[in-house]
């Protein structure tokens, strides 16, 4: 099933539901509502037909001829007139009662029996019941007529016919309810067919983007069109899209760059080796070196290779141990400032006194140090400066190269660290990189637990910058 057709779906459940609720607490508290007015309302007409009967009995001093109360009432003659005299065709009635009143016995009110204080019923609104024993079974409310203090008759209302107002009332609610939830169904059935499409189809659209992603159309993205959740599932796959991407521009570039780096040596290799069997030339110490310096070119190739490798697997094996800095700057310094001085670039170094040692495998921050500023001597031109300083910064050691190279572009900076990344494609392969030394750097670094980042300015040169954790003991 689609997700449009569940959608719309759920939306008329709910609406089901949530009318059936209503009609459920809508149904018991009309109910109690209803029962308390048809009790407070037969109550008030008990105690008003009480109280006229009770002046009828005054007015009279007894109950004689009292039934023509009760058929005036039957035909539905009023109490009283505009003038507060009780309507004709009630013998006796000669002094005012009051407003007028009307009816006070209804269709639905039942029957309203008079017993006299010998417990015979005298009146009744039903003729059939004078003279009759008192039903008492059916008897739903009962009121004593007092004159002058004392009893003189009982007013009982027998076979109220509350049960069939109840029904018709709920009846009444239950179809006002039924037509509610066909209206909310519908209702809900439109908002669900517009919400589901308007859901499903920035999803239809990355379901597409996904297939043509697959399909090794890695240039496709998707369209953005909310800024809700599935606005926010756009962007992050468009930006997977250009990682993917991204990614596979660097492997084309790792696959041409190792051809090509593997391709210089190995010819140089060949040629040698083809000349001194032909006796071209002869194995003399010079062709010795130049073909031993090939060898070393390939094997640093592959060894960078390797550590990629590794740090992919996550098998990087590190045996760190407690280490000074002074100790690590020492090696990478004569590592390094020959090749300085060679390419006449001044070297520094700026160590303050006192720095505590870190927890650190050497041999791996000295590659660390190494491949940083090998990258920094690649691009520095002759007269230039490279410094390598070292400061603490909490619990860390915080290890600074700066030189005052090319620099590079800040739309380029976010990407050095990158495995297989050339910021210039044609100088970094004159130099006999493959663009993996920063990329080591970084997975060394945090390897240990550190972070390592770039600073950077076209022409004023570049800053190399990372952490590595104090030891602790």
């Amino acid at each position: 099933m689609k997700l449009a057709a569940k959608i719309s779906i759920s939306m008329v459940l709910l609406a089901l539901l949530a009318t059936l609720i209503v009609a459920v607490l809508s149904g018991i508290a009309a109910r109690d509502s209803f029962d308390n007015y048809v009790d407070k309302n037969l109550s008030y007409r008990l105690e008003l037909f009480a109280g006229l009967l009770t002046e009828y009995h005054r007015d009279n001093n007894g109950w004689s001829d009292v039934q023509s109360v009760f058929d005036a009432q039957s035909k539905g003659r009023g109490m009283g007139g505009g003038n507060g005299r009780i309507a004709q065709g009630v013998p006796g009635a000669g002094h005012r009662m009051g407003p007028s009143m009307g009816p006070i016995m209804g269709s639905n009110t039942g029957d309203f029996l008079l017993m006299d204080s010998n417990g015979k019923i005298i009146a009744a609104s039903d003729s059939a019941y004078i003279g009759k024993p008192v039903p008492e079974d059916t008897i739903k409310n009962r009121l004593t007529l007092t004159v002058n203090n004392a009893a003189v008759g009982t007013l009982i209302m027998v076979n109220n016919q509350r049960g069939e107002w109840e029904s018709e009332f709920i009846n009444s609610v239950n179809k006002a309810t039924l037509w509610a939830a066909v209206v909310a169904s519908v209702i809900a059935l439109i908002f669900g067919i517009f919400i589901s499409r308007h859901l499903s189809k920035p999803i239809a659209m990355l379901t597409l983007a996904a297939k043509r992603l697959a399909g090794r159309e890695l240039g496709y993205r998707a369209a953005v069109t909310t800024g809700d959740e599935i606005g926010e599932l756009a962007s992050s796959f468009n930006n997977m899209a250009e990682s993917l991407e991204r990614n596979e521009r660097l492997r084309r570039n790792l696959l041409a760059d190792t051809a090509h780096e593997l391709r210089t040596p190995l010819a140089i290799l060949r040629g040698n080796l083809e000349s001194m069997q032909e006796g071209v030339i002869t194995a003399s110490p010079e062709t010795i070196i130049s073909m031993h310096d090939e060898v070393l070119r390939i094997t640093r190739l592959v060894n960078e290779l390797q550590e990629i490798s590794l740090a992919d697997a996550g098998e990087l094996r590190l045996n760190r141990r407690e280490v000074r800095v002074e100790e690590l700057v020492e090696k990478v310094t004569m590592l390094s400032s020959s090749d300085a001085r060679h390419k006449n670039i001044n070297f520094a170094v700026d160590i303050p006194a006192g720095l505590p040692a870190v927890d650190v495998d050497p041999d791996r921050m000295v590659q660390v140090l190494l491949n940083i500023l090998g990258n920094a001597l690649r691009f520095t031109k002759p007269g230039g400066m490279i410094t390598l300083s070292a400061i603490l910064e909490n619990d860390e050691v915080a290890f600074s190269i700066k030189d005052t190279g090319v620099g590079i572009a800040a739309d380029e900076l976010a990407s050095v660290f990158e495995r297989f990344y050339r910021s210039d494609q044609s100088r970094a392969r004159s130099g006999g990189g493959a663009g993996l030394g920063l990329a080591i750097a970084k997975s060394l670094v945090e390897a240990h637990g550190g972070r390592i980042w770039a600073e950077s300015k076209i022409n004023e040169g570049s800053s190399f910058s990372f952490t590595v954790p104090v030891y602790q003991g």
